[in-house]
């Protein structure tokens, strides 16, 4: 009789133990999920979209970034870039810029599709994201509290990059005034001096980035580039008098090949390169 009793108490404090640790278990995850910032699957989902959209190519700071994650939806009540950050480094695995970003999934009534069990709530999320030379960092756009009174952020407009089309022909009147055997500074100063002004963007009223200008000088040989946007306008003033400016094909002009210099320039046009 005193070991079923002895039994029966033992019996009643392993359920009392078990009965508190899942008591303790279910309040630790509601605890979880009241805590958890808003959002769900769906956005969840569309954070990842967008993220992983504009990773690729490599932009050079937030802005591009939030510029591009505007691309195709600027209602703000639908999708919102609330913070822009760049954090500078040379390191590629680190991240170099991050959005903080809004989304609002407006949800799903059986009124507009009968033939779901129940309705899906709208819903508002946050995710902070940050990229690297490779991508999206480890883990993707993490859900975060949205910001109290967060205002959606407009980033400034690009430059237009690329080489104005009237830079060809000036390249051969620059090119053909220079005296016998210029010094490779008074080459970039007459460039400086003599090209047109870039154009003003029509779209954005932004004038153009300028083009980045290199030149060298050997042997009397002059060679020229202006490269911008992707081209590299090639010009050489050669030391018989010869004149020429074009553009080669980008397979000659990118990294690993020729490039794009003022002695590419020359070794492009057949000179033999320096010794």
């Amino acid at each position: 009789m005193h070991a079923d009793r002895v039994a029966s108490v033992s019996g009643m404090k392993t359920w009392g133990v078990a009965l508190v640790v899942l008591l303790a278990v279910a309040l630790g995850v509601t605890a979880y999920v009241v805590s958890r910032p808003d959002g769900d699957s769906t956005t969840d989902e569309m954070a990842e979209r967008i993220a992983t959209r504009i990773s690729y190519p490599v932009r050079p700071d937030g802005n591009a970034y939030a510029r591009s994650a505007l691309e195709g939806d600027t209602d703000p009540e639908h999708f919102a870039v609330l913070e822009i950050v760049d954090s500078p480094t040379t390191d590629p695995q680190k991240a170099h810029a991050g959005l903080l970003f809004r989304i609002h999934h407006p949800g799903i009534s059986r009124d507009d599709q009968p033939w779901r069990l129940w309705d899906v709530d709208p819903v508002t999320a946050c995710y902070r994201a940050g990229f690297t030379y490779y991508g999206v960092t480890d883990g993707g756009p993490d859900r975060v509290r949205c910001p109290a009174d967060a205002s959606p952020i407009t980033p400034p407009p690009a430059q237009r990059t690329g080489v104005p089309e009237n830079y060809l022909e000036a390249f051969k009147t620059i090119l053909a005034a220079l005296p016998p055997t210029p010094a490779q500074d008074e080459v970039l100063a007459a460039l400086r001096a003599k090209l047109p002004p870039v154009p003003v963007d029509e779209q954005t009223k932004l004038p153009w980035a300028e083009p980045r200008l290199d030149t060298f000088v050997k042997d009397g040989n002059v060679g020229v580039v202006a490269a911008g946007g992707g081209s590299c306008l090639n010009g050489v003033r050669l030391a018989d008098g010869t004149v020429a400016a074009w553009y080669p094909p980008r397979v000659q002009t990118q990294p690993g090949e020729f490039g794009c210099s003022g002695e590419s320039a020359l070794r492009l046009h057949g000179t033999p390169p320096p010794k």
